[in-house]
C-alpha cells in the first residue's frame, strides 16, 4: 500500500534557487494507461534550472509546478488498463510535465524506457538526459565518423563528460574539451580528452587551430548557443558541423552566416523532448547501447554528487554555477539504500 503524502520539490513562482520548496503533497495516483513509479534516483538538469527562472522553454511551465524531469525507479502501482507485467518492473522516465523530484511519480507506460541491465540508480540515473542527449547529439545530429576531431564546450559538464567519452569510444581521432579553469579543464582531460582548452582565456580558439595543425575541428557541440559558440566556430573546419543541443547563455545574432556557407559548414539543433514524443523506439535503442558501454567499461558516468530532496536548491546553485562535474541527482530515500538498487 503507497502512503497517501508523499515529499515533493515544487515551486509557486519563477525566480532564483530559493524558490524551490520542499512540500509534504498528495501522492499521485496511476490514471488509465498509467503507472506509479516509485523514484529512486532524480536527474537534475539545466532544463530544470531554467523553468524553475522563468526562462523561454519549449514547452509551458505552469504554476504551481512540480520540479524535475528525469526519474529511475520501480512501478509500485498499475493504472486501469496496463498489463500486470509491468509491477515490480524497473524503468526510466521523463516527463516534460515535471514531477521528478519527488518520492513518487505517475507516468504512462508509452513514455517509460528500460533501466540498463546491471546499473544500479546512480548510474541508471545518468543515462536517460545526460547518456542519451550525448548520444543522439553525437551521432544523429553531428554524425561523427572515426577518425574526425571533436571540440565539446561544456565539457566537463553531465552532457559533456558524457560526450567526450562517446566520442572516444565511437573512434574520433581528436577530442578535445573546452571549460573554464584549470580545473575543470584537468577534469575534462580525465573524463577522456586528448586535450583542452580553457576559455576564460581569449586565444582558446586558436589553441584549438594549433592542436589540429590549422585544419580545425569536424565536429562542435556546444549549449550556450551564444558566445562560446560563436568563438567555436572559429575553429571550425570546412564542411564542420556545429550541433546545438541547449541555450544556457543564448546571444542574438551569435553566428556569422556568410562565413557558414561560404566554407559549408553546417548548424544543427538539437532537443531531446522531440525524440521522446516522436522517435521513442530511437530512445531504447541509445540506452541500450548506453548501457553496454557502461558495464564494457568504454565509458565510466560521471556523477557529482548526490543530494537529499530538501537541499535541490543547492542543486540548481551548483548546476547554474556551473560548479557541478559530471551528473547530479536527488535522493527522495535518504535514509535507505534505495540507490544501490541494481537492475537485474
Amino acid at each position: 500500500m503507497n502512503p497517501p503524502t508523499m515529499r515533493a520539490v515544487r515551486f509557486h513562482a519563477t525566480g532564483g534557487p530559493e524558490v524551490l520548496r520542499c512540500e509534504e503533497v498528495p501522492t499521485p495516483s496511476a490514471g488509465p494507461g498509467q503507472v506509479l513509479v516509485r523514484v529512486l534516483s532524480a536527474g537534475v538538469n539545466y532544463a530544470d534550472v531554467l523553468r524553475r527562472a522563468g526562462e523561454p522553454y519549449p514547452v509551458p511551465t505552469p504554476l504551481p509546478f512540480n520540479a524535475g524531469s528525469e526519474v529511475a525507479g520501480v512501478v509500485c502501482a498499475l493504472g486501469d488498463g496496463v498489463d500486470t507485467g509491468w509491477m515490480g518492473r524497473q524503468v526510466l522516465g521523463a516527463s516534460i510535465m515535471g514531477g521528478g523530484y519527488a518520492q513518487y511519480i505517475a507516468l504512462p507506460c508509452a513514455e517509460l524506457l528500460p533501466w540498463p541491465a546491471g546499473l544500479d540508480a546512480r548510474l541508471a540515473g545518468t543515462l536517460l538526459i545526460q547518456g542519451t542527449t550525448a548520444a543522439l547529439a553525437l551521432h544523429d545530429s553531428g554524425e561523427l565518423r572515426a577518425g574526425e576531431r571533436v571540440l565539446v564546450l561544456g565539457a566537463a559538464g553531465g552532457v559533456g563528460s558524457w560526450l567526450l567519452q562517446l566520442a572516444r569510444a565511437k573512434g574520433a581521432s581528436l577530442v578535445i574539451g573546452g571549460a573554464r579553469g584549470a580545473s575543470r579543464c584537468d577534469q575534462a582531460t580525465a573524463l577522456g580528452a586528448h586535450a583542452s582548452v580553457d576559455y576564460s582565456h581569449s586565444d582558446w580558439p586558436e589553441r584549438v587551430l594549433e592542436l589540429t595543425q590549422g585544419q580545425g575541428v569536424d565536429l562542435l557541440l556546444d549549449a550556450t548557443a551564444g558566445e562560446l559558440l560563436r568563438q567555436g566556430s572559429e575553429c571550425l573546419a570546412a564542411w564542420g558541423r556545429m550541433v546545438v543541443y541547449g541555450t544556457a547563455a543564448p546571444t542574438p545574432r551569435a553566428l556569422d552566416f556568410l562565413r557558414i556557407t561560404s566554407r559549408n559548414q553546417r548548424l544543427t539543433g538539437f532537443f531531446l523532448g522531440g525524440y521522446f514524443q516522436h522517435r521513442p523506439a530511437r530512445v531504447a535503442e541509445a540506452l541500450s547501447e548506453l548501457g553496454a558501454l557502461v558495464r564494457s567499461g568504454a565509458v565510466a558516468p560521471a556523477v557529482h554528487g548526490v543530494l537529499p530532496l530538501e537541499q535541490a536548491a543547492e542543486a540548481h546553485i551548483l548546476m547554474q554555477g556551473r560548479d557541478a562535474l559530471g551528473k547530479l541527482l536527488l535522493d527522495p530515500w535518504p535514509d535507505s539504500h534505495d540507490m544501490d538498487s541494481v537492475a537485474p
